[in-house]
């Protein structure tokens, strides 16, 4: 495959040819598949030795005066716009193209197998020969890295806690205690994963309790004293799953949290102690979710989603950003608004606020004739 090209910011950049990537794509290439590509970027800033991203109606125009000779197109795309390049590539999904060309051209973090002498590694910690533990990164006792995994400067891994092979833990991202990561986790800087959970209690039932139960009746409680609930558990999170910067996942109150094989979680997002978060979800920015929710698989949770506590959220299911979910979920739906509900519902309430303008002047005019009606009526000599 591809040779080691040029040093950019001291990270080897790999050369393809177009016929390389052609084949990672599964697409037949067009005109000269020998041309060598160090990159890949937008037609209007591609280099000469780049690939030009051509992938959507708005960026097929910049193709005309590009400096890429080179680049992905839609395998609809006029053939004028293709009439200066020397080579380029016809694909279905453009971004599935995406994926593919950033993978192969991403910047891998540079490691070098082996305990950093600045390292704060106990004794009692097992990492592998072929692991890579950073300058000012922690790891405790009893906790084991696994092959090719890198703990990153900064990073810390908490003792019992343990990584599979091929994990990533960014600058600053913090593995509790006990926390158990499968094979290819990547943990992004400053999350924080088998935080205490949110758990208290007061000694009466509290403010919040009342609340719950009926939100109409005044407060009429003092929450005097609140009693933490300690979390004793831990977080499980299965292989390839990927977790976004500032996140934090909450250890649980006995047994696991757990993020199933998969999934991928955005940054700032909260996922709070006992849930569990089935395979393959997408878990966008700013979520909150509560405790003890059972999300299923392949959940789609918009950005600033909010879910209550003790809901389940069933498979395949997507929630539109902004909703809150204060109820159980079925599979296969598209909810939306505040309180979550059928997206269809939510759009057709929308529509009939937007009525209401239209329907009070309807109904003031119709009281004015109502009133003229019964004036007339009172006065029939008027008539």
């Amino acid at each position: 495959m591809g040779q080691p090209g040029r040093m950019t910011d001291h990270i080897a950049v790999r050369t393809w040819t177009l016929a390389e990537l052609a084949q990672a794509l599964g697409a037949a290439v067009h005109g000269d598949g020998s041309i060598a590509v160090r990159g890949i970027d937008h037609p209007a800033r591609a280099a000469a030795d780049q690939l030009a991203l051509a992938v959507d109606a708005a960026a097929l125009p910049h193709l005309v005066g590009t400096k890429a000779r080179t680049a992905v197109v839609l395998e609809d795309a006029p053939a004028e716009a293709l009439a200066a390049l020397k080579g380029w590539i016809a694909v279905k999904r453009g971004r599935v193209a995406l994926s593919v060309l950033t993978r192969m051209f991403a910047r891998a973090a540079p490691a070098r197998p082996g305990i950093h002498p600045q390292a704060c590694v106990d004794a009692a910690a097992k990492v592998d020969p072929a692991a890579t533990v950073e300058a000012f990164a922690y790891v405790g006792a009893g906790a084991r890295i696994g092959a090719r995994s890198q703990v990153m400067a900064h990073a810390s891994v908490g003792a019992g806690a343990s990584l599979g092979s091929d994990c990533l833990i960014h600058p600053g991202a913090r593995v509790g205690e006990r926390v158990r990561l499968g094979d290819r986790v990547v943990l992004h800087p400053n999350c924080c994963i088998g935080a205490d959970g949110f758990s208290f209690v007061t000694p009466e039932p509290g403010t919040h309790e009342i609340a719950a139960t009926n939100w109409l009746q005044p407060v009429t409680r003092r929450n005097d004293e609140i009693l933490k609930v300690h979390s004793l558990g831990t977080v499980v999170i299965e292989d390839d799953v990927e977790i976004g910067a500032c996140t934090t996942v909450d250890r649980a109150t006995f047994g696991a949290t757990l993020i199933r094989r998969g999934t991928k979680i955005d940054n700032q997002v909260q996922i709070a102690h006992n849930c569990t978060v089935g395979e393959n979800c997408l878990i966008v920015g700013q979520v909150g979710i509560s405790g003890s929710v059972r999300i299923g698989d392949r959940v789609v949770l918009g950005g600033q989603v909010g879910v209550r506590d003790h809901v389940s959220i069933g498979d395949d299911s997507v929630i539109a950003a902004g909703a809150a979910v204060i109820e159980d979920v079925p599979p296969k739906v598209l909810y939306a608004g505040y309180p979550a509900a059928p997206a269809k519902d939510v759009i057709a309430e929308r529509l009939n606020i937007r009525r209401l303008p239209r329907l009070v002047r309807d109904v003031v005019e119709m009281g004015r004739r109502l009133t003229e009606l019964e004036r007339r009526a009172a006065r029939p000599h008027e008539r």
